[in-house]
């Protein structure tokens, strides 16, 4: 439990009163840490150093950052628990594309806490299952909500399939989750979207396709096709507003397959759930 403080130097580390309720860490070279409780941020301890992030580094990876590079790449890592580690530094780029960080500068932790959303209408959408998408701002607790109905679904008899791009559904230790996801979910890590369905689909035979942050035309298209194949799907995307991804053009073959849409405005507040089909909103 809390297991995320060992990314922090122990004098900071000590200076963090009820870590429980901590959703972000801020650690940044030459600058103090701050912390977040879900609104606003506080300074604590000391200014943060290189070395400290370095050490941070070291702790996330296993003392293996070399080994973490392409994760690096794509500006993240993971570490046990759900947590999610952004990076920003000094970036190297090789034949075009983003291949390492040659230093590191600042570090953004995301502590998931799960949530019992003891929520009607979820069960409602749990129950009689069908497409669904869970829409809000970063940080409302998208994957928070996602993995608590992966392991609804899943303990309720569905193959959940699970494309886990970043380890934070999961959060998988040598290919054991380390979070709840249910007694029949399948978890394929730190593949593409594009890889993942194709292979696992056609490998697994899931009854639901679960996973995280749909992001481009590329990542839609392999919704659809999913649903096309047989598969219902869960997902996640960002934005504020349920309309506005009806009313995009970007999103429109992923608008045309879905029945369920839920709407977060607050840290795990669901403010809405729109039925598609019946295009009205469950109370």
């Amino acid at each position: 439990m809390n297991d995320w403080l060992k990314l922090l130097p122990d004098d900071i580390a000590a200076c963090i009163q009820d870590p429980d309720g901590v959703t972000e860490v801020r650690l940044r070279a030459g600058k103090r840490t701050t912390i977040s409780r879900g609104s606003g941020y506080a300074a604590i301890g000391r200014t943060a150093t290189s070395d400290d992030i370095a050490s941070a580094l070291a702790v996330s990876t296993d003392r293996s950052v070399y080994a973490s590079e392409s994760l690096l790449a794509q500006g993240f890592l993971t570490y046990k628990g759900g947590v999610r580690i952004g990076v920003c530094g000094e970036c190297v780029y090789k034949g075009g594309k983003l291949s390492a960080y040659r230093t590191v500068s600042s570090l953004c932790i995301r502590v998931p806490h799960e949530i019992d959303f003891n929520d009607k209408r979820v069960e409602t959408i749990v129950n009689r299952f069908e497409n669904t998408l869970i829409i809000s701002p970063p940080g409302m607790g998208k994957t928070t909500l996602l993995r608590y109905m992966v392991k609804r679904l899943s303990d309720g008899g569905k193959n959940v399939l699970i494309i886990d791009e970043r380890n934070e559904i999961s959060a998988s230790v040598s290919g054991v989750p380390t979070c709840n996801i249910g007694a029949n979910s399948d978890v394929v890590l730190y593949a593409n979207k594009r890889d993942g369905y194709v292979e696992a689909i056609r490998a697994m035979r899931p009854d639901v396709l679960a996973t995280d942050e749909l992001f481009g035309k590329h990542e839609i298209d392999c919704i659809a096709d999913a649903v096309r194949c047989g598969v219902r799907t869960l997902a996640t995307v960002h934005s504020d507003s349920a309309a506005r991804v009806l009313a995009d053009p970007a999103y429109g073959a992923l608008a045309a397959v879905t029945r369920y849409f839920v709407l977060l405005t607050g840290k795990g507040v669901i403010a809405s759930v729109y039925d598609g089909v019946k295009k009205n909103c469950i109370l």
